[in-house]
């Protein structure tokens, strides 16, 4: 759960393209195989793992779940109503229908499945009641989901929506109604959508079957995308904008855009509602922080307050939700009263404490000197080893009272929506990026700001932050250091890649000596540590890039420390930048060269060497005579003489020799007759006994020749 959540910090910057898996390759060839068009909606299939699975009985499961519901219902009759109503809308829209006699007769029965049909509710909206297929259900281990494929991901990037819902001063959106009952599904597949209900407890369960994709299914997020994009692309050429924005700034059924002005918003909107209809989606609930748009586009409610929630499918509540007031053109955040928890003497579990700080919803970051907190509070509870349900230790406690105090404040944070307040985006000249990243004993972090000159007068904006709390194995602070500016690199690349903005210039501002030296140097002296971490920095980076600044200049300090927490106010530094960033570059902290890195991570340098013994260059076993084995040794030493007296010039001394030998060896090469000399003897014996001694007595022979 932990690793779910904090998922979104990873910013998926790798500079490797890896390969699609066999999977994803299999449920995109499905998709692009049986997705077609039939009249104003797309069909598609179920993304099967090995085909249609042979199915278990699941009528008895599907039935005691029935029942189940009708007791929840029973005591809500106003619920129950609801859900009544549905079921009827959804046969009036051909969502489902009740399944025919020739239906139930000619399906084989390893090729149905009976989905339980439950009831989700948003707390926040009481009216709202959302009707969900439990497709996760099991029999003897088998479910539906068990046996679909999710599909490669195509969702937009939730940081990816917002960045650029940021970028001009028109902000507008809307969302689609009913996403996934506007996907319809193959005949072949529609057996296995099988539910129960009924209207009359007495009477026997009825079998309906859906014909449309599911809120459940494990299938039904990619094959939306996966329409809503082709269905785009066929309208590309006629509507580019439009198109394009479908598919880059919508997030599950959302879609948030901004641009310069009233008329390109209301024709954009305009051009997205007509190709949406052409897939059957129909987006409604428009808004916009110009009454005009609105107006153009016939709405006739103004929403004044949009939740960016991050899970869209079960729409769970998040204690910290980022949310847009229309009118104020602004970001605020909404923190539910929590008597249990925010009670300043009343002293959490462990439990409660992991379940608050995991609430803080804050996709951009703009909360980071806060939310790392939490995180620091989450550590230091594992660090003690406290139980679950165990009241944390006093230490813990007198932090968490400082964070509760804290988090009460967050309601008054108010951050514009757009960077460049009401700036078009023709005005824009030398749009620079400004990164800085600090470390600390507990955390590190980064953030960007976005710096632009317009009439001779910089404006500063902050985009995104991240933090990540320094590991529980004890890292020197400057490898945090360059943790940090690792994972400052990642959130530069990420914050180009999330803007449709042109990015001229990227500045990286780091208050420690040791990593500039680290990244200006050859990083293949380094241990693997740090050699790996700079090969990181340089994929994605510039060496040029990369800029020293005092500590008291390094906004990213705040990220850091407990006793750093900066002003929320949106006139305040961590909002709007530092002061030498409106002031011309010359103005800006002066560099100083890095002192030459210490030796503590240089990569040690081993020589290693070993005593090479004479290996055996004859076989003695095969010569059974002392006298005939010298001589044989003699003769290779003859050979190697004769070697090295040709190379000089040197006539060979040649042993006698037949007609035909003498022929073949004086055409080529001079010769004289020496027959074998007694040194030549004496050397093939000291040959011999060298040999064996190496052969018995390898050991002690190295030692003596190491002088030991």
């Amino acid at each position: 759960m932990l690793g779910k959540q904090y998922a979104i910090e990873d910013l998926s910057t790798s500079s490797i393209d890896f390969p699609e898996s066999e999977e994803d390759k299999l449920a995109r060839d499905i998709l692009e195989k049986t997705t077609i068009r039939v009249g104003g909606r797309f069909e598609t299939g179920l993304l099967w793992k090995n085909g249609v699975p042979d199915f278990p009985d699941s009528y008895p499961m599907a039935e005691r779940r029935l029942k189940a519901l009708e007791k929840r219902l029973s005591k809500n009759p106003e619920l129950q109503q609801n859900v009544f109503q549905q079921i009827v809308e959804y046969q009036r829209k051909g969502y489902c229908h009740k399944a025919t006699q020739a239906e139930l007769d000619d399906t084989e029965n390893f090729k149905k499945w009976y989905l339980p049909l439950s009831v989700v509710q948003h707390p926040k909206k009481p009216g709202k009641v959302r009707l969900v297929w439990d497709a996760a259900a099991t029999v003897n281990g088998v479910s539906l989901n068990s046996n679909l494929l999710k599909g490669p991901d195509l969702l937009t990037a939730l940081p990816s929506v917002i960045c650029k819902f940021r970028e001009k001063p028109v902000a507008f959106g809307g969302d689609v109604r009913e996403m996934y009952h506007q996907l319809r599904i193959r005949e072949a597949d529609k057996q296995t959508q099988r539910f129960l209900f009924r209207f009359d407890p007495r009477s026997p369960p009825e079998i309906y079957v859906m014909d449309v994709a599911t809120f459940g299914s494990a299938s039904s997020p990619c094959s939306a995308q996966f329409v809503k994009n082709l269905n785009a692309k066929e309208y590309a050429t006629q509507f580019p904008e439009a198109a394009k924005a479908i598919v880059e700034r919508h997030y599950v059924d959302d879609y948030y855009d901004s641009v310069d002005s009233e008329e390109v918003a209301v024709r954009r909107a305009k051009e997205v509602r007509f190709i949406h209809l052409k897939a059957g989606f129909e987006i409604r609930n428009w808004a916009s922080n110009s009454e005009n748009v609105l107006r153009e586009l016939g709405e006739s409610k103004h929403e004044t307050t949009i939740h960016f929630q991050q899970d869209k499918i079960t729409e769970k509540e998040r204690v910290l939700g980022l949310i847009w007031d229309t009118k104020l053109d602004v970001f605020s955040f909404c923190i539910p009263t929590k008597e249990d928890v925010f009670a300043f003497d009343n002293r959490p579990t462990k439990r409660q404490v992991l379940s608050t700080v995991m609430s803080l919803f804050d996709p951009l970051g703009l909360l980071a000197p806060l939310t790392v907190l939490g995180k620091m509070l989450i550590q230091d509870l594992w660090r003690t080893g406290c139980d679950w349900d165990e009241l944390i230790c006093e230490d813990t406690f007198s932090e968490w009272k400082r964070w509760i105090e804290l988090l009460r404040d967050v309601e008054l944070v108010k951050i514009p929506r757009p960077y460049f307040g009401s700036t078009l985006s023709t005005e824009y000249h030398g749009v620079q990026l400004h990164v800085f990243c600090d470390a600390g004993e507990k955390a590190f972090g980064c953030a960007g700001y976005f710096r632009i000159v317009v009439g001779g007068r910089a404006i500063c904006s902050l985009v995104m932050a991240r933090t990540k709390v320094s590991p529980l194995k004890q890292l020197t602070i400057p490898r945090l250091e360059l943790q940090a500016a690792v994972l400052a690199a990642k959130l530069a690349k990420a914050i180009r890649q999330y803007h449709s903005l042109k990015v001229e210039k990227v500045f990286f501002w780091t208050d420690s000596q040791t990593v500039l030296s680290w990244i200006r140097s050859d990083q293949r002296k380094y241990k693997q540590f740090v050699g790996f971490r700079i090969g990181s920095i340089l994929s994605l980076t510039n060496v040029t890039d990369w800029r020293w600044t005092p500590s008291k200049l390094n906004v990213a300090d705040h990220l850091t420390k407990w006793d750093n927490m900066p002003s929320m106010l949106p006139d305040g530094q961590w909002f709007r930048g530092l002061d030498f960033l409106y002031e011309a570059e010359q103005q800006w902290p002066k560099q100083v060269q890095p002192q030459p890195n210490t030796t503590t991570e240089m990569r040690a340098i081993f020589l290693l060497h070993d005593i090479v013994l004479i290996e055996p260059f004859i076989d003695a076993n095969r010569i059974s005579k002392w006298n005939v084995l010298v001589r044989t040794v003699a003769c290779l030493y003859r050979f190697i003489s004769n070697c090295r007296r040709k190379h000089r010039g040197q006539p060979i001394e040649a042993f006698t020799c037949t007609e035909n030998q003498r022929k073949l060896i004086c055409s080529f090469i001079p010769a004289i007759k020496v027959g074998l000399r007694k040194d030549e003897y004496r050397s093939a014996e000291e040959g011999l006994f060298r040999m064996a001694q190496c052969e018995a007595f390898g050991d002690e022979i190295k030692i003596l020749r190491r002088n030991r």
